[in-house]
């Protein structure tokens, strides 16, 4: 069967057919094979013999529950972030020693102490990535062991750059360090593989990748922003001594109109090869050729004006079984569009005040299968509230919310999804609901202190209006920011989340349907954490991993060298 699946083009009839009716285990490997065929068809480095894999901020806003479902085969004609998310829940089942999909219970292991250093941590300069932002990474092979050499993660640096300082870096031996054993790649550290100084400005939005690795995107904080598209060369600059691309490693786009952006990443529609970003006067931009062609700014309607501009945007997401746009502004408000640019029914929702802790601050989370979206605020004026919103990727005209906490008490990040949302069929194990949505909001007692919130489901995946738990308060600081929460199933179910004035990191067992009554484990992070992005599911030691870059400079227990901000990898379990 001929290879048709790529950039611009589209699947052909036999294989729609075949797909239908194929095994899934079958099925899943022509879906790797296909995606495979993007990056050959459209001129990319040959993907033919191996599938890589890019996680990035847009990982956790695209879902895919229930992989093996006939519209999420369909979804993933046109994102091969479906393959990467059924691969990875695979493979947590099988680490489980089970194929099946229904998940036992299990106890929740005892909390271990902080540890006194990271697994390893290197310097990002005089700046890290921005708070709520994400670093990314490329896994060389999904279906190989991890790579000391090829796998690497990217961290976009919110630091004006110059001779001595990169503001775009990227370090591969990810696998090394000694908690619980030498890893894989040896005893030391990451090592650095390249770093640049492109523009004059910090970069406080997040990076994204190609399919092949080969090349990575990103927004600068200029006036207007520009978007750069780089074509990096292993080994070339570090962050100390930055390279400075050539006019044929770097692609500027300006975005013609705009302001700055601050809270907008690039988000990719690599089927499309075209790259959706907002600004912060307002306005939705669509930039065309990628990766795969001559990056440029999208004609008419684009960029669209999302309803009376002048507010910050979050970044944006596809719903890839409508096609719509979705992004959420600091007025309060959730925008949707139609791929032509015309608003969706219903748009806007109203969701927050639009107040200082009223608006959406991140993007929202989008389940592609079943057609829903999630976004928070930490003020509702309405029901005088920071409340969890559920409502539908095709129109805005209905909608659910839950009260997450008391109002205007600190600004809220989006939460997780637990791993039996994505791989349990049916919502009941006897009476017991075994879906939910955790997120980081604030007490009831007028405190404003961040406790960690957990909303169920009924059998149709409508959110319930009502919520459990909010008594586990995750510090005794008033008004503070939790990081964006990160969810990952490696033998436990576990969310990561970092507080920004209790400068911690932690980790807490969802395995359960018991609510959870403590972290299982924590670690002192200097100024608290970035968003946080999880890698592998893996039997080699140190390969499990999560990264992230704190929000201060580094004393004592990360060590990075004093006054550096610090790229970190800490092992998924007990955060070593």
């Amino acid at each position: 069967m001929r290879r048709d699946f790529h950039a611009g083009g589209q699947v052909n009839a036999q294989f729609s057919v075949l797909r239908r009716y194929l095994p899934l285990a079958i099925a899943t490997l022509l879906v790797a094979t296909l995606v495979a065929g993007w990056g050959e068809a459209s001129g990319q480095k040959s993907l033919a013999r191996r599938m890589g894999q890019v996680t990035d901020w847009s990982a956790r806003h695209v879902l895919y529950p229930q992989a093996s479902s006939l519209r999420a085969q369909a979804a993933s004609q046109r994102d091969p972030r479906a393959y990467w998310s059924y691969t990875m829940r695979q493979a947590a089942q099988m680490r489980d020693g089970r194929s099946d999909l229904v998940r036992p219970a299990k106890p929740a292991p005892p909390k271990r102490p902080a540890p006194n250093h990271p697994d390893w941590s290197v310097s990002l300069g005089g700046g890290g990535t921005a708070p709520n932002m994400y670093p990314a990474k490329y896994s060389f092979d999904v279906n190989a062991t991890p790579d000391c050499t090829n796998d690497f993660v990217v961290y976009a640096i919110n630091a004006v750059p110059g001779s001595g300082q990169a503001n775009i870096a990227a370090f591969n031996n990810l696998y090394s360090g000694t908690a619980g054993g030498t890893g894989v790649c040896g005893s030391g550290s990451a090592t650095p593989y390249w770093a640049y100084q492109v523009s004059t400005v910090g970069l406080p939005t997040s990076p994204i990748l190609s399919l092949d690795g080969a090349k990575v995107a990103f927004v600068d904080g200029d006036n207007p922003a520009v978007f750069h598209v780089l074509t990096w060369t292993g080994n070339q600059g570090t962050v100390t001594a930055p390279a400075t691309p050539t006019g044929s490693q770097v692609v500027d786009v300006t975005l013609t109109g705009a302001t700055t952006d601050t809270n907008s990443s690039p988000f990719m529609d690599y089927y499309g090869d075209a790259a959706y970003v907002g600004t912060d006067n307002g306005l939705l931009f669509k930039i065309t050729g990628v990766f795969n062609g001559t990056p440029a700014l999208a004609g008419s309607p684009w960029p669209i004006t999302v309803g009376a501009g002048g507010f910050v945007l979050s970044a944006p997401v596809i719903d890839f079984g409508t096609g719509n746009v979705i992004v959420g502004g600091a007025d309060g408000n959730l925008y949707g569009f139609t791929s032509a640019g015309a608003a969706i029914t219903g748009s806007p929702l109203a969701v927050g005040s639009g107040g200082a802790r009223g608006g959406i601050a991140d993007a929202p989370v989008v389940d592609v299968v079943n057609g829903l979206v999630y976004v928070a605020t930490g003020e509702n004026a309405a029901v005088t509230a920071a409340v969890l919103v559920q409502t539908v990727t095709s129109s805005f005209s209905t909608s659910r919310s839950a009260n997450i906490g008391t109002n205007n008490g600190a600004i809220i990040h989006d939460g997780a999804l637990n791993d039996a949302y994505f791989s349990v069929p049916t919502n009941m194990t006897g009476t017991t609901s075994e879906w939910f949505f955790y997120v980081c909001g604030v007490d009831m007692g007028g405190l404003g202190e961040p406790v960690l919130w957990r909303v169920g489901f009924n059998a149709s995946r409508v959110m319930n209006s009502s919520t459990s738990g909010g008594d586990n308060g995750l510090s005794n600081h008033p008004n503070e920011e939790c990081s964006p929460i990160t969810e990952f199933k490696n033998g436990v179910d576990r969310l990561f989340l970092g507080l920004l004035t209790a400068q911690e990191i932690e980790s807490w067992d969802i395995s359960t349907n018991t609510y959870p009554t403590g972290q299982i484990s924590s670690a002192i992070v200097p100024g608290g954490t970035s968003g946080i992005i999880v890698d592998n599911v893996s039997a080699e030691l140190q390969a499990s991993s999560i990264y992230f870059s704190t929000q201060a400079p580094a004393p004592y227990p990360i060590p990075c060298g004093t006054g550096n901000f610090c790229a970190v990898k800490l092992t998924q379990g007990g955060l070593e």
